[in-house]
Order: structure tokens, then sequence, then C-alpha cells
């Protein structure tokens, strides 16, 4: 491109391959731009043909795909052992590994499928599916798609034990020394993660995996312990519980002050007697409970973690996949030993797979209902999402929150597992902007929310309720938040606030971290009973951050719903001053319908105080809002920058999906200097993007997004950028460079 045509673009203020201003191009221009830079050209929306682009391609490969029998990663076996499945199982099995629907798979577009692999018969039992599988997985890589291989975590002990007898050795084992089955299907008995044996032949059925067949990617499933009275408690468990409290109180005094004894060998786990139901426990105050907790999740992510090395050593481009769910209003620390911070840097996918979160607005309620706080924390962990794309709702939450992690066998989001089988126009708009807009993204946050561990640990439901409902308030009023654990407090100066609700076992140190942050000039909000314990949860006599002292009379009151506030809150000033910052106290947080216990999604309806707990946020805050917007709080919105590109993107996702949205305002904080060159809204209802007028004034740019149905998305240009089509064809789709055109 000479040197006079790329002052016309840079005049003009071309930003993704469109014009992007306050004009259009004239008329028949467009195309030429088109065709100079292989992107779409900004166009009124008027000329939007009665059927978009994204609406013929998913007919198109909806009719494609129609007679394609997809994949299962559950091998035939296992239906006939279940007992779930139709009369035609062999010959639907026998038509999904044939060539030709394999190939019918690449003609509509798919780039990966999960293939059933290990279910936990036995290596020799199974061989003849892998041989299978290694037929179809060539077939696939031919045809360039990637590979998925699952990988089940049980053992099934009418064929595996026969095969291996000695495995019936690595088996979890309860207080009364038996097996742990896998819910009903008693024949499947879960192995102990602390068994080395079985690891090893974990490893020799991965050299089959990943040397012979060449997976792209590993997909590791029932990746949970399971709940007490069924947690294990075979030799193994119990020497390595004793080993973590050595390491932890490593002399007879950190015991003593612990727990009371002399040694650890003196420690017991605690057992259940028929009377005791572990299920109706509140808190949890024994402090070998609590150690038990925090071990159970340690040792099961180790577990993961060697898994994870393991098929790094063998090939460091193979992807590993675990199905450890995501972020929910109850404690899975306690009950399924599942901490996903354990997880950081040795995951690469995390499945949610599970049911009741699915998107929506609960007819019954009014409750908001999302995966967000799941993406959140996947974002902060770095890592993929698996979700199911089907329904549109949930998709557009994926494509607002969701993190791709750049690894060479991972397929992009919108069609890699859950979103390969998926055809409608907005998933096509996601796969055609997707390495575009939706990579290489950092998120933009005012304010972060604490999940701290022993608040989150020892607290089976209670604790959950002020925290989900804080978040809830963040969600729907479009306050950009992060979610934060114990590991990940590095540069808080980064938030204008830090939130604390609920989290009343804050250590001593962690404390005074967070108090610094305020003296700094930042903002703690501390909400319900946060800082009445330490981090042990023993009481204390002073808030650890409002420098209260109790009546020592006063009794605290409980009752099974957990922690009533006005025996310490009663008549505390709102805030006070902590050096260049404040620390804000919102003394309760109040629901907006009855919890239950465990909170379920239909309860996460906005406390009834919302409005308050808002503008006690906002008020507090060092600096505005990086996003202020009139949209209803029907509607949630995620604030990302991409730095390549100078860019921020603005994603609008609404939830009352029988209502279009009519046109509102938006005000966005600048994120890079200098002056905007552009605004643009995206939507799957307009073949290209549109123009949008707006205001830059100092460090803010005002605009109205247009009306919308379920999704829009808005890019804020800080630099005129033009997308060149590379010169090679690639199956993933339009494979774009960014270049800056100066």
């Amino acid at each position: 491109m000479n040197l006079t045509r790329r002052r016309l673009i840079t005049n003009l203020g071309m930003t993704g391959g469109a014009l992007l201003g306050s004009r259009f191009l004239p008329a028949g221009f467009g195309g030429i731009l088109d065709a100079a830079l292989g992107g779409a050209t900004t166009r009124p929306a008027a000329s939007q043909p009665s059927e978009t682009r994204w609406e013929i391609s998913a007919r198109r490969k909806s009719a494609i795909a129609k007679n394609i029998v997809w994949l299962s990663w559950e091998p035939i076996e296992f239906l006939f052992r279940r007992g779930d499945h139709f009369d035609d199982e062999p010959e639907h099995y026998q038509r999904m590994l044939s060539p030709d629907n394999l190939k019918r798979m690449a003609d509509a577009g798919v780039l990966c499928g999960r293939l059933f692999f290990y279910k936990g018969f036995g290596l020799e039992y199974e061989r003849h599916n892998m041989e299978l599988v290694h037929q179809a997985a060539d077939t696939m890589h031919q045809l360039g798609m990637k590979v998925s291989l699952y990988f089940a975590g049980t053992m099934f002990t009418e064929t595996l034990y026969r095969e291996i007898p000695e495995a019936q050795g690595w088996e979890q084992r309860d207080q009364n020394n038996h097996w742990i089955p896998y819910g009903m299907q008693t024949y499947r008995h879960y192995a102990c993660p602390n068994e080395p044996k079985y690891r090893d032949y974990l490893k020799r059925i991965l050299k089959v995996g990943i040397h012979e067949i060449k997976a792209d990617e590993i997909a590791f499933d029932n990746i949970m312990l399971q709940p007490e009275p069924q947690s294990c408690r075979c030799w193994r468990c119990l020497k390595a519980f004793q080993e973590f409290l050595r390491e932890h109180y490593p002399d007879g005094e950190a015991v003593q002050r612990r727990f009371g004894l002399p040694d650890v060998e003196s420690i017991h786990v605690n057992e259940w007697t028929p009377s005791q139901d572990p299920t109706t426990l509140t808190t949890l105050d024994d402090p070998v409970l609590q150690e038990w907790t925090g071990f159970r999740c340690r040792t099961l992510a180790n577990y993961a973690n060697a898994l994870y090395d393991m098929v790094k050593r063998m090939n460091p481009d193979v992807a590993v996949h675990f199905n450890i769910k995501g972020v929910f209003s109850y404690n899975r620390y306690w009950t399924n030993a599942v901490y996903q911070p354990f997880y950081a840097g040795k995951i690469d996918t995390l499945a949610f797979d599970t049911s009741g979160y699915s998107a929506r607005i609960d007819p019954n309620t009014g409750a908001l209902v999302s995966q967000i706080r799941s993406f959140k924390m996947a974002r902060r962990i770095k890592s993929n999402c698996e979700e199911n794309h089907k329904e549109e709702l949930a998709a557009a939450v994926h494509m607002a929150f969701g993190y791709q992690k750049p690894l060479p066998s991972l397929v992009p989001a919108p069609f890699a597992t859950g979103a390969h089988q998926t055809f409608n126009p907005l998933m096509e708009f996601f796969r055609h902007y997707n390495d575009r807009y939706f990579t290489r993204t950092e998120l933009v946050a005012d304010v972060a929310v604490l999940h701290n561990w022993p608040s989150m640990a020892y607290s089976i439901n209670a604790n959950y309720i002020p925290a989900t409902l804080m978040e809830q308030v963040l969600i729907q009023y479009k306050i950009p938040f992060d979610l934060l654990f114990d590991e990940q407090l590095e540069n808080l100066d980064r938030y204008g606030a830090v939130i604390l609700a609920g989290q009343e076992s804050v250590s001593e140190s962690q404390a005074q971290m967070l108090l610094q942050y305020a003296r700094d000039g930042g903002t703690l909000v501390i909400a319900g009973n946060t800082g009445n314990f330490n981090d042990w949860r023993e009481k204390r006599h002073i808030n650890a951050f409002l420098d209260i002292t109790p009546d020592p009379n006063a009794v605290p009151d409980y009752d099974n719903d957990g922690w009533k506030p006005d025996h310490l809150t009663r008549n505390l000033p709102p805030e006070r001053t902590e050096g260049k910052g404040r620390v804000i106290f919102i003394a309760n947080i109040i629901p907006g319908v009855e919890p239950g216990s465990p909170m379920s999604p239909d309860q996460w309806v906005l406390p009834r105080n919302h409005k308050e707990i808002y503008q006690r946020i906002v008020n507090g805050l060092p600096n505005d809002l990086s996003i202020t917007t009139e949209a209803p709080l029907t509607t949630v919105a995620e604030l990302l920058t991409r730095p390549s590109t100078r860019e921020t993107i603005a994603h609008f996702i609404n939830f009352d999906r029988d209502k279009k949205l009519p046109a509102f305002a938006v005000s966005i904080r600048k994120q890079f200097s200098g002056p905007v060159k552009s605004v643009a809204s995206f939507s799957p209802a307009t073949d290209d993007p549109v123009a949008v007028d707006f205001q830059d004034s100092g460090d803010k740019v005002s605009f109205s997004v247009p009306g919308m149905g379920i999704y829009s998305m808005v890019v804020v240009a800080q630099q005129a950028v033009a997308l060149i089509r590379n010169q090679f064809s690639h199956r993933w789709g339009p494979m774009h460079t960014d270049k800056a055109i100066a």
C-alpha cells in the first residue's frame, strides 16, 4: 500500500478494516476498501439485507450438519453397562466414526471433536476402542480437525480388577474401610489420589493417547473428592495428612497452640457416627476439620497438577482439560475439595459441567443467573472455559467474559467442544470476529471482590450469601470487577476498591496488608461480619478492620442462617479515613428473597438495599467508574482492553430476551492516552459494524449504543488499525494481523 493510500485510510479513521467515525464512506467506496484491506466496511444500518450474513452462514452450516452423527466421549460398553441406550446403538457408533461422517463435520466448519478413550474399564479391555479412536483421529487430523480424548477418573471393578487384581488396593476407603462408589453406579470406585501406582498406570494409558493417537487435548473427568462422610481415610491419606500437618506445624509449640495437643501423632481425623450428619454443619470450628479441608483441596490439586505435568512432559503442546467446575454460592472446598486457584498454571481448559446455572432471568424470582463469577475466576487462573453454547444467552456470556489461553492445540472458543455443534447467527458472528476482538484482551476492573480462604472454607453456606449478593450488585449495576483469592493479592493498587463481604476470618497479616492498601489511597469496603474472626476462625475482641471492641457480655447472635450483625455493628459510622484512603462499612446486605442452605441460583435476587450498596461503593471510589450506562438492571456488561491495538471493548448482554433493548447512553473512561479515533457497534443483527457518533471530552468518551437484542459489542479505538488478511488459507476462518497505520 503506497503512502498516499496509507494517509487516506488514516485520515478516514480506518479501524478493524472498517471506516469508523462520525461519517460514512461515499457510495461504492466501501467495496474498494473491502477488497484492499480484506475487512468489513462500516455502512448505515439501513443498507442491511433482510437476512444477515450470520443467518445465511448458520443456515448453510445447519443444512450440512443435518445428517451428522455427533461424536460421543462415552464408549458403547459404558452405555450398555449403565443401561441407558437405544437399541440401534452399535450401528449409531459405527456411523459416528465413519470417514464420511467426519468429513461432513469438517465440511460444516467443525474444528474439533472429543472421542471416548479411557473410561476406567482397563487399558487392555479398552484397547479395541482405542484402535477405533486411532483410526478416527487420523482421519480428523487429515481433515484439519483437533482431537480431544476423554479420560475418566474411576475404576470399573468388574473389568479392571480382573485385568489388574492389585488395583483393588488403589481404592479410596472411608472411615469404615469401605470403598467409595460413583453415586449409584456401585461398579465404579474412586481411586485414591495419593496412590502412586495408580498414577503410574494412568501414565501408561496417556502414552497411548499422546504418542500413538497424537491427541491434541486430554480431557480429564471426575476431578473431585466426595463429601463427608465419604472422604477417603485410607492409610495413604492419613499418612499424608500427618505429613501435611508437620509441614504447617513443625514443632510441639505450634501444634499445642493450634490443636491443644502435644504432637501431630495425637491428631485424628474426625469420624462420624450414624447419629451425626455432616451435612447439618454450618461452620467448621474444629481445627482438625479445618486443616482436613485444606489438606483435601491440596491433595486433589496435587494429583491434577501431576497429571498436567505428565501430559506436558510427553508433549508440551497437548492441552489439558479438567472438569473442576466453576464458582457457585455454596462451599465446594468442603464438599468436593475443589479450590480452583490451586490449579493456576496447571490447567488449559476447565469445564463448568453443571445444571441449574444456565443464563436466565428466573421466571419465579426475577434473579439474574449466569456463570459470570466462574468466567472471572477462570480469567484469574488463565484458563479457557468449556460451556454449552446451544443457548444464545449462555453463549453471549462466554463471548463477553471468557478468557482464551494462547496454546497451539487449543481450538478457539467458538469452535471448541461445547460450541462446535451450534450453528446460529450469534455463534457465526463470534466465529468471524473471534481472532480480532475476543483474544489478547485484558480485564478492566475498578474494584476487586476477595474470596478469602478461611472465610469461604470454614463457613458451609452462610458467608456465601453476602458474597454472592454483593457480586450480584456489581454484575447488574455493571461495575467492572475482578474476583480475587488469597493467592492473588499482588498489585492491589490497580483497583479503586477492594470489597470484603461476609469475609469473617481474616489473618492479622492479611488485614494489615489490606489496611495498608487503604492508607496508600485505596478504598476498603467491609460488609457484614468481615474481620470478626482470625484465619483459624477464633473470635476477635477487636474487629480487624473496624476498630470495634464488643461488649464483653454480648452474646454473638447466630442461627442456622449464619451471622446476625447487630451485636457488633450497631451505631457504627458509615466510613472512616485510613491514611490517604478510606474504609467504608456496610452493616448488612439484606437478601431480596429468603436464601436457602445452600443458596440456589434462583435466590440470586438483588438485595433489598442494592441501591444503597451501589451508591456507597461508587461514592467511595478514588476515581469515577470506568464505564457508566443507562442500560437497565436486566443487562450486564464487561469492559476489556486490547493493548496491541489500543482498543477498548465493551460487551453488553440483554438478559430480558423477550424485549429488544432501545438505544442507551454509555460513557467510558479512556484506557489509553490520546484522542479517540472511532467508535463502532458490532452486532449479530447487522452484517457489518456501524459507526457511532461520539463525544471525546477529557478522559472520557460518550456515545449511544444502538438498540440491541441479546448481545452487542462496542469498540473504542485510539489508533487507526487496518486488518490485513494473511495470504494463506486457514481452516479456522479469517486470520488477521493487526498493523497500525501510521
